[in-house]
């Protein structure tokens, strides 16, 4: 497992693009191969949905801080999230196939349980964002995910707040 203080976050940028194409594909994998088409045209559409969620999450979410989470000086993640509606939002966590079970996932979200105690507020996300996997893996690493009527409340278990 990967400790807290080997990872390193920062704002991502324009060259992150690559890396965060990747993890779009990867993360939508599912969807993608559904599409009954060859695959220069899976790559050409799921370049052109990538897109669009850049720009619907900059028009929805203008001041949302994008963080790309890097391990080695790499990139192995990424963390969309606003200070909206008296909490955090978390808009989306997504961490690359090559580097999912190392703990990234769990110290991201650690990481924001802390922000979001810091700033005496709660941790929430959309319902309809919030997928079986999305809800399982919060669960797991010691969150847990109550609410109705479109918005979710992530709340930390005492004990990840104090680790």
């Amino acid at each position: 497992m990967i400790a807290a203080d080997d990872l390193r976050y920062r704002p991502a940028i324009a060259t992150d693009g690559p890396a965060l194409f990747r993890l779009f594909q990867q993360v939508h994998t599912s969807e993608i191969a559904t599409l009954s088409v060859d695959a220069a045209t899976r790559a050409a559409l799921a370049s052109m949905q990538y897109v669009e969620e850049r720009v619907r999450f900059s028009a929805e979410f203008p001041d949302a801080v994008d963080v790309a989470i890097e391990y080695q000086a790499r990139l192995c993640g990424r963390m969309l999230t606003v200070m909206r509606d008296g909490g955090v939002q978390l808009i989306q966590l997504g961490v690359l196939v090559e580097h999912r079970g190392q703990g990234i996932g769990t110290l991201a979200m650690r990481r924001l349980a802390h922000i979001a105690e810091e700033h005496g507020c709660p941790i929430w996300l959309r319902a309809d964002s919030a997928s079986a996997d999305c809800r399982g893996f919060l669960e797991r690493v010691g969150f847990s995910v109550t609410g109705r009527g479109g918005r979710l409340l992530v709340e930390p278990a005492r004990a990840v707040v104090a680790a």
